[in-house]
């Protein structure tokens, strides 16, 4: 079972504080889960129940309850789910192609998706907790994706999302070979106005910046690129590279080539972050998924 309690000791200079003010500046938690925390009686000094108004005094032991019960909205679904990284607050997975990492808003047909086998999983483990997907993925893009357990863990990791403490890098095979080797992508994206689907470059898009560094030329029409991004526009990686007249290989919604590739190469190979408990950094990994790797392997 994943540990329940966070434990947080009063410092000299929050010394006269009141709880509430410990919860929202030094903890960071939202004026949501602070009241949640009060009507549930989720938190306690030195072991004693207490309020968001008493005050603290340093050394004092504030511990609040973060795996509130919560009853969740997507039904479980038996999955196989190659997890890459867990501890108490997130669980991370390696995505396959082909699945789509939650449901869309609008009502259609059902069909399972990596939520559904989340919460198959929480129910495994005994968490009762929505099912949060800190960032997605495109359906047809592999690789990893971070899922919280609790509201604590997905406010707190949303602001560093924001604030750019969580970093995601991707690796892709694009057509082409992109001058110089190495820059930065910076290019607005917004709707396209004939296509609901589609996302293109746009004077009047939202700020989007790209950066790359290629990792090897394959020949003259194939390049493997690392990516990282500043910003999290829908399709960025795709919308960029298609921009440069370099689409990503398979990508047939940007002018990708299908022929050697069905899907869009594009994998998502790292993420990084502070513990939201301990701020240690954290780093997880994976490497290529096969249909890349067979690429790679018939051009060497």
């Amino acid at each position: 079972m994943t540990k329940e309690w966070l434990t947080y000791h009063i410092k000299l200079e929050e010394d006269g504080r009141k709880i509430e003010s410990i919860m929202r500046h030094s903890l960071g938690l939202s004026r949501r889960m602070r009241q949640k925390s009060a009507r549930n009686d989720a938190f306690t000094l030195n072991g004693k129940k207490a309020y968001l108004g008493t005050r603290v005094r340093a050394g004092d032991t504030l511990k609040i309850r973060l795996h509130l019960e919560e009853e969740g909205h997507l039904a479980a679904v038996a999955m196989d789910l190659e997890i890459a990284y867990e501890d108490d607050d997130v669980i991370v997975l390696n995505k396959p192609p082909g699945l789509e990492v939650h449901p869309p808003e609008q009502k259609a047909a059902f069909r399972p998706t990596l939520a559904h086998g989340v919460a198959y999983y929480f129910e495994q483990i005994g968490l009762q907790s929505k099912v949060r997907p800190l960032h997605r993925l495109d359906k047809d893009t592999s690789g990893l994706v971070l899922f919280t357990k609790s509201a604590y863990a997905h406010h707190a990791l949303d602001r560093q999302l924001q604030e750019g403490l969580l970093k995601r890098s991707y690796q892709t095979l694009v057509l082409g070979v992109p001058s110089p080797l190495e820059g930065t992508i910076d290019e607005p994206i917004g709707r396209h106005p004939s296509h609901p689907l589609r996302r293109q470059v746009t004077a009047d898009g939202e700020k989007a910046i790209t950066h790359y560094k290629v990792l090897q030329v394959l020949d003259s029409d194939l390049s493997l690129v690392a990516v990282t991004l500043d910003t999290g526009r829908t399709h960025q990686i795709r919308v960029h590279f298609s921009y440069l007249g370099m689409p990503v290989l398979g990508d047939a919604l940007y002018g990708g080539q299908t022929m050697r590739m069905n899907r869009q190469a594009l994998h998502a190979t790292s993420l990084q972050w502070l513990q939201p408990r301990t701020k240690e950094p954290v780093e997880v990994q994976v490497e290529l998924p096969n249909d890349i790797q067979a690429l790679l392997t018939t051009r060497t």
